[in-house]
């Protein structure tokens, strides 16, 4: 299988301990579920380009474990044909839709469109053909990543099901490692300074990433040239959208809810199974310092690093 040949080949030897721990969070998961019992949410950015592949190794070593593949076989005899679920937007890239459309039926992915709103369309999605887990490509410093683990059950009021995240831990830079050793297509929006891909109305190439040559014209350099991972987010506008009808969005391939965008001025945080309400965040009005400290005493949580990741989460 060429993605595990190219990993235990490379001399990256995080990008390895990363792999084999990535794989193995899939092989546990296709050990707990039937194939047909998972789905994999893809959107076509980079980190759920990696989590593809990711998939295809790590179903290629579980057939392996349960002795289902012979040495004669063939790549082609061990597609990881997976149900693969797309959120698809009117705001998103031209690009992005191609990419996915193409990886789609590169890798006979069993894709299935959505155009509702996510909540509406997985319950509508899971009604028909239901399924018991969803591999997502959910990393820490993603705005949805906190509180979760390599499993965690969806959120109460929300359909039944296992969130898997094998790449939970993994880094910018372990992500585009992983995608140029691995040599793997990706969004050619990537290549033009494109770091982190949201919708056509809140996503800009990152300024990072920004040259001018020799006739004084702008360009940007590929994702992969950025030195800084704590950049990645610099090219997406950050909106304060007013709570409305709490409908979830999905950004970068993962689930998230629109509140999560907004500072800790939000009527009701959630932390933990905890509920401030207003009247408890009066007196911290504009001393988010104190608020932190407030929200981590109630729970006897550890620190966070970034106070915006204490709020709303759906699931």
């Amino acid at each position: 299988m060429e993605i595990d040949k190219a990993i235990s080949e490379c001399s990256d030897r995080r990008l390895q301990t990363k792999y084999n721990n990535a794989t193995y969070v899939i092989r546990r998961a296709l050990a707990l579920y039937s194939f047909e019992e998972v789905a994999f949410s893809f959107n076509g950015g980079k980190d759920s380009t990696a989590l593809l592949h990711l998939l295809r190794a790590g179903y290629f070593l579980h057939k392996n474990d349960m002795d289902y593949i012979s040495r004669t076989q063939t790549d082609c005899d061990h597609q990881c044909a997976i149900r693969t679920i797309y959120f698809e937007s009117p705001s998103a890239f031209p690009e992005i839709n191609s990419f996915t459309y193409e990886t789609a039926n590169s890798y006979n992915l069993q894709l299935e469109i959505i155009r509702l709103d996510f909540k509406s369309g997985l319950e509508d999605l899971l009604r028909k053909r239901p399924v018991k887990a969803i591999f997502l490509g959910t990393r820490i410093g993603d705005p949805n990543a906190v509180g979760q683990e390599q499993f965690s059950p969806s959120s109460f009021g929300w359909p039944p099901f296992m969130r898997v995240n094998p790449i939970l831990d993994w880094s910018y830079r372990d992500v585009w490692a992983f995608i140029l050793t691995c040599k793997v297509q990706y969004c050619t929006l990537y290549d033009i300074g494109y770091t982190s891909v949201g919708s056509i109305h809140d996503t800009v190439p990152n300024a990072s990433l920004c040259f001018t040559d020799s006739d004084n014209k702008e360009h940007f350099k590929p994702a992969y040239l950025l030195l800084d991972g704590r950049l990645e987010r610099a090219g997406r506008a950050k909106k304060h959208p007013a709570i409305s009808d709490g409908v979830p969005t999905v950004s970068n391939g993962n689930i998230m809810d629109k509140c999560w965008s907004r500072t800790l001025s939000a009527s009701i945080i959630a932390v933990g199974d905890e509920i401030l309400k207003r009247k408890q965040l009066k007196k911290f009005q504009g001393n988010d310092d104190e608020m932190y400290k407030y929200a981590i005493e109630i729970r006897q949580l550890q620190p966070i690093e970034n106070i915006q990741n204490v709020g709303l989460m759906a699931i």
